[in-house]
């Protein structure tokens, strides 16, 4: 059965190399390009999993080097990036966005108009100081003393608030750049299930590979392209294509099947596709599943297609990864910046030529008041009239207004960060200032993802774990662990392997009884303070990279019902697979 299988795969081999010519892949083991592998997803399309496939389900595996059942092979101990598949189709990372350097801060602040136009205004200001001071004459006062020549103070004041401004903002958005970079590399990076070398593999989405097997369950973010070969379940795919109604998935096997037949009643609807239907409104199942997309309900094993910038979500995020448009604010300080510059100089062209003329009527009209000066002392009225025209301009501009606006968000920072929210950038805080309203969908926003049973009824009696005054009903374990006021222990026994046994979820190894003892004490402070603010980003960052991590991993509802046994019905973490590998010895009730 190997060797057809082996022929056949052979034969596919040569006829995609026929058909696509030079953009196969010139690896004999990996046939298809990503470019191919890419056409089944963008968009969902069977017609092209017939082109590459000719609709057989163990042409997908040959093709892939893969196992329905035991997934891809990597020889033990070595590095799946030594591998051909990794050279060919890379792994499921998406390139992060290179951070600026303070440098690159520090310029770009430097190039908005207001600071610009500071710039010019400290220039001028700290130049015609200095001429003053060096060149011109010294002035008296009505007693007879020298007047000191600090014009040239001004500018240095001006380049100072200058360097304050630059470097404020600055330094905030680098920081703020290093922690968003730290926090984003925990949240994209979580753990996913899969079958590799026949074994089920807990590894980071980032790790897998074109052609693993991966387990999914309700409430899981695909990982990747792939497709659905075996089970069912209903995918939410409005954060990638806009479709908010659910979309219901199903295997690989029965979507090809349904698909053939459809096919056979309709022969002539050229258009027959995923998400087409036939004229009496039979549509084709869909078997694909989009990236980032999440599952709402059901179970299921996938074989991965594509991976980090091939996939639909790789594309997405590399396509979002531009520069942002300037805020209201910043468009306001720049029309402003242009206001001064053009009404400044206008002003001051006005007020140099009527100095000026009055200059020329004084010099050429004889006995006019500049008549007998010397050529130097006539220079030294020009250059005052100079230097007034140029003063209007260095007046005008508000020097103390940009570094107004960095201090106050600067401060609205610190205040948000207090309330428990991050600011990347400064001006940040002036948009949503700004906003008029908040738009958010309704469960998940705001959640960990993880489920816990709260509340329950049990015969005639019920329970509140979430009443931490514990001033109304008795908690679940009181209920489990009252002797035959609540339930038996045969009961207690009876409900415990239903729930162990009619579970597919398993432990995490990463996860300590310990982390339940620390949560706990922060629960405490938590219900007891109402509410702990955040001393600064340094306490909310390392709060938020810790986590929470799980005592189980698989379904929310059956990890949920664990976390129950474990903490009401004493059983304890380490034994899950020895209770299901001997239930006669952990669940004698079964015996009757």
């Amino acid at each position: 059965m190997t060797g057809v299988n082996s022929e056949h795969g052979s034969l596919l081999v040569r006829r995609l190399t026929h058909r696509y010519g030079s953009t196969i892949s010139k690896s004999g083991d990996f046939p298809l390009t990503t470019e191919q592998l890419s056409e089944l997803h963008n968009p969902k399309s069977l017609k092209a999993f017939e082109k590459l496939f000719q609709n057989k389900e163990e042409n997908l595996y040959n093709l892939l080097k893969t196992d329905k059942v035991n997934g891809i092979t990597i020889p033990d101990g070595q590095s799946y990036k030594k591998q051909e598949r990794y050279a060919i189709y890379s792994d499921n990372r998406i390139p992060e966005r290179v951070g600026k350097t303070f440098l690159q801060l520090v310029w770009e602040a430097l190039q908005d108009k207001t600071m610009i136009l500071l710039s010019g205004a400290a220039v001028v200001s700290f130049l015609l100081g200095l001429y003053e001071l060096l060149y011109q004459p010294p002035q008296y006062d009505p007693e007879g003393n020298p007047i000191k020549q600090v014009d040239w103070i001004e500018g240095i004041a001006i380049m100072t608030a200058v360097v304050v401004v630059v470097f404020v903002g600055a330094l905030n958005d680098y920081q703020k750049e290093l922690q968003f970079a730290r926090l984003n590399k925990k949240k994209e990076d979580r753990d996913i299930i899969v079958i590799r070398n026949s074994n089920e593999l807990l590894i980071s989405i980032h790790d897998l590979l074109v052609g693993d097997i991966i387990n999914l369950q309700t409430g899981d973010v695909i990982p990747a392209d792939s497709i659905l070969i075996s089970g069912t379940c209903e995918a939410d795919e409005s954060s990638m294509t806009g479709e908010s109604n659910t979309i219901k998935k199903v295997d690989l096997t029965n979507s090809l099947n349904t698909y053939e037949e459809l096919k056979q009643k309709d022969p002539t609807n050229q258009t027959l596709d995923i998400g087409y239907s036939t004229k009496d409104g039979d549509k084709v199942p869909d078997c694909i599943l989009i990236s980032g997309s999440k599952l709402l309900s059901g179970l299921g094993k996938a074989v991965v297609t594509a991976v980090g910038t091939n996939s639909i979500y790789g594309r997405t995020m590399m396509s979002l990864k531009v520069e942002p448009d300037p805020t209201p604010l910043q468009e306001r300080l720049s029309q402003l910046a242009d206001s001064i510059s053009v009404y400044g100089c206008v002003a001051a062209m006005i007020l140099f030529l009527v100095l000026f003329f009055r200059f020329l009527f004084y010099t050429l009209l004889p006995g006019g008041r500049f008549h007998d000066l010397d050529p130097a002392q006539k220079g030294s009225k020009f250059m005052n009239i100079f230097i007034t025209s140029v003063t209007i301009i260095v007046v005008a501009v508000p020097e103390g207004l940009p570094l107004a606006v960095t201090l106050a968000l600067a401060f609205a920072t610190t205040r948000m960060t207090k309330d428990g929210n991050l600011v990347r950038n400064l001006r940040a805080c002036e948009t949503m200032g700004s906003a008029t309203a908040v738009c958010s969908d309704k469960t998940g926003t705001l959640t960990e993802n993880i489920m816990s049973i709260v509340r329950g009824i049990f015969g005639d009696s019920r329970f509140d774990d979430g009443d931490y005054e514990r001033s109304t009903q008795q908690t679940s374990h009181d209920i489990f662990n009252t002797k035959d006021k609540y339930c038996s222990p045969d009961l207690k026994n009876i409900v415990l392997s239903n729930i162990v046994l009619n579970s597919t979820a398993f432990e995490n190894k990463d996860y300590s009884p310990e982390y339940d003892d620390d949560r706990e004490n922060n629960d405490d402070r938590e219900n007891n303070d109402n509410r702990e603010e955040t001393t600064g980003h340094e306490d909310l960052m390392a709060s938020i990279e810790r986590g929470r991590i799980e005592a189980y991993i698989g379904s929310k509802t059956e990890t949920a019902l664990l976390n129950m046994s474990r903490k009401a019905m004493g059983a304890k973490f380490g034994d899950l697979q020895k209770m299901r590998s001997k239930t006669q010895e952990y669940f004698p009730c079964l015996l009757y």
